[in-house]
């Protein structure tokens, strides 16, 4: 009878274990480091650290505008985007000069801009027809006798 050794026959595939252990963990690394380089869109936010110093700025704009007591409505149905503006005591605004600049959050190179005509009554519109559908923001800026007035409205396009 030969002295047992301890050894049991599933022992020996102790050392494949962990060399399989690696391997999935390698295969998981490649799946998530392709997927991240496949689907990245490349928005990125041009000049970040200088908009971030401005940010007391954008503040102090947006509480000034405040101040003015301008009303308004932005509102879009396809493929119209419009904007009421009305003073402080809701009288139209007229003879503005407006411009919608469309941006899509989600993806980098669709941007555009599109001036919006008067249509009498302090309503702006123009017809929007966005590359892709989807997700779109539209800042809109507003001029008149030395006067700026922004907004941004959201919305989604077919």
């Amino acid at each position: 009878m030969a002295p047992e050794t301890g050894i049991r026959p599933s022992d020996k595939l102790i050392p494949w274990y962990f060399v399989l252990f690696f391997l999935v963990v390698f295969v998981v690394n490649g799946i998530f480091i392709y997927l991240a380089l496949e689907s990245y869109t490349g928005v990125v936010t041009d000049e970040a650290y200088e908009k971030g110093l401005a940010y007391d700025s954008l503040l102090e704009e947006s509480r000034e505008q405040a101040e003015m007591g301008i009303q308004h409505k932005a509102r879009y149905e396809a493929p119209v985007l419009r904007l009421e503006l009305k003073d402080r005591d809701g009288h139209p605004i007229e003879g503005a000069h407006v411009t919608a600049k469309m941006i899509r959050p989600v993806q980098a190179g669709y941007d555009f801009e599109v001036p919006l005509t008067p249509h009498g009554g302090g309503v702006y519109a123009a017809d929007i027809h966005p590359p892709l559908p989807g997700a779109w923001t539209a800042k809109m800026e507003a001029q008149w006798d030395g006067q700026v007035f922004r907004t941004t409205y959201k919305m989604v396009t077919q």
